[in-house]
């Protein structure tokens, strides 16, 4: 898996690409969509639909959309910052750097490096439950006594608390906020225009919807404001064209005045301990790793929304990259299908490919299997239930929403089937791939995962190894 230095590999023509777009779009119920093209410098866009539904504000290539999580690219990129000017050594403790730590040497926060941080490695737990809305410092200090979900370096979990603490590393160095450092030091010299959620946007913005795929339903929604802390992990917002030229850091020449060859290099690579079940092959530092049909490296990022979407893929030895912007919550599961569908036509960007699981177990596999699988998994507050049901199969109990079939594989992969056995309403998530997680120390069953690659506990097992 290398980061390929040949090029050509060729676009379809923009009658098909704009074709493609069409009819995903109305499959999925996305209202409005974007999708851009960097080849070398040159960016070509394709835009779809409507900024919100029913409004006739057509989407053009200044429609704003916001990124959600590929903002967490953008903290990174300025945490390599501080590595450059010698404020910050990726594989020492962050804790000495904050005083609001300064009382939990033992702290899963306080022990944690920059590197695990920004790659998701560091064993901490996605957000646990603190007051909403607390500025970076005082939700640090809160999580302080968070404790981990397994040991630094053995698993990837997906954490929004690492960018919470990267962005306050930033803020506690720089003396600057977070939101002026990756304006100033980022965004402005890339070309970029700053647009964060809540706030001033440079262009229209395009609403946001909910899309419930069985039912055919597509709703506005009303997306708030982050709360403070989360910003550095999901506050940005552009065009796709704007995603691109933000790209261009790792694209072009010229990004080489933001930060240096060797750093930029730093963030592609992939960490040890990093693959992502479901999402990528690996994880660098902000970015993802994917691979493609012919072996090759793209990096990336995936972004949602309450109701938008946002994919960014790109490879850097051969100067490409691709921008999906969409204002759907359906966005993710358009996304996948369009990028399969150009892969179809010769223009593979590397994404997450579910393998072939041939039928559910049964019988006395599956018997065998409940057996390791049964019991409750923790993640910060939300805890959820692998049962047998009274006729054998496998359900899931999460919280207020109805039971799930839990459809289980021979590896401990498992899909999801969301209809209740009272009543059979689908889901959109059906299609989603999870999987089971064995401790390195022991081999049972001590964890599994479930959307967005957030590891889950369970219980009884301690710190999983």
């Amino acid at each position: 898996m290398t980061e390929s230095a040949e090029f050509p590999m060729e676009l379809p023509a923009h009658g098909e690409v704009a074709g493609l777009l069409d009819t995903l779009a109305r499959e999925y119920l996305a209202p409005g969509v974007q999708f851009a093209v960097y080849e070398r410098g040159v960016i070509s866009s394709f835009e779809y639909g409507e900024e919100t539904y029913g409004s006739g504000r057509p989407v053009t290539a200044d429609t704003v959309f916001p990124w959600g999580s590929v903002t967490k690219s953008a903290t990174a990129l300025l945490l390599a910052q501080l590595v450059s000017d010698g404020d910050l050594e990726l594989d020492e403790p962050v804790g000495p750097l904050l005083p609001e730590l300064a009382g939990s040497p033992d702290s899963p926060l306080y022990t944690a490096t920059p590197r695990r941080l920004l790659s998701h490695t560091a064993g901490l737990p996605d957000m646990p439950p603190v007051e909403d809305d607390l500025a970076l410092r005082d939700c640090v200090a809160a999580s302080a006594g968070a404790p981990a979900v397994c040991e630094p370096g053995k698993h990837f979990s997906y954490a929004n608390l690492g960018y919470v603490l990267a962005g306050r590393i930033l803020e506690s160095v720089t003396g600057v906020t977070w939101w002026e450092a990756v304006r100033d030091f980022v965004l402005t010299p890339l070309g970029v225009e700053p647009g964060f959620l809540g706030a001033a946007a440079p262009g229209p913005v395009a609403g946001q919807h909910a899309v419930h795929l069985p039912t055919g339903s597509v709703q506005q929604v009303d997306e708030p404001g982050l709360p403070k802390a989360l910003v550095p992990a999901g506050a940005l917002m552009s065009s796709a064209t704007g995603l691109l030229r933000y790209a261009a850091v790792h694209l072009a020449p010229g990004g080489s005045t933001v930060l240096e060859p060797g750093l930029l290099a730093e963030l592609r690579t992939p960490v040890p301990g990093s693959a992502a079940f479901g999402l990528a092959d690996g994880w660098g530092l902000g970015l993802a790793v994917h691979t493609d049909g012919a072996g090759r490296r793209w990096l990336g990022h995936d972004g949602n929304t309450g109701g938008a979407s946002c994919a960014l893929r790109f490879d850097p030895g051969r100067g490409i990259g691709v921008a999906l912007m969409t204002n759907a919550t359906s966005g993710r599961q358009m996304g996948h299908a369009f990028f399969d569908a150009l892969a179809a036509k010769g223009f593979d960007v590397g994404r997450a490919e579910a393998p072939d699981l041939g039928r559910p177990l049964s019988g006395s596999a599956l018997d065998a299997a409940a057996a390791e699988v049964c019991g409750e998994y923790r993640s910060g507050t939300d805890l959820l239930t692998v049962r047998r049901a009274g006729h054998g199969e496998l359900l899931m109990d999460r919280g207020g929403l109805r039971p799930a079939r839990l459809e289980l594989h021979q590896g401990l992969e498992f899909r999801l089937k969301s209809e209740s056995v009272e009543a059979g309403h689908g889901s959109d998530e059906s299609k989603d791939l999870y999987c089971f997680v064995r401790d390195s120390r022991t081999g049972q069953v001590g964890g599994m995962y479930m959307s967005g690659g957030r590891l889950q506990v369970r219980e009884g097992i301690g710190l999983l190894g």
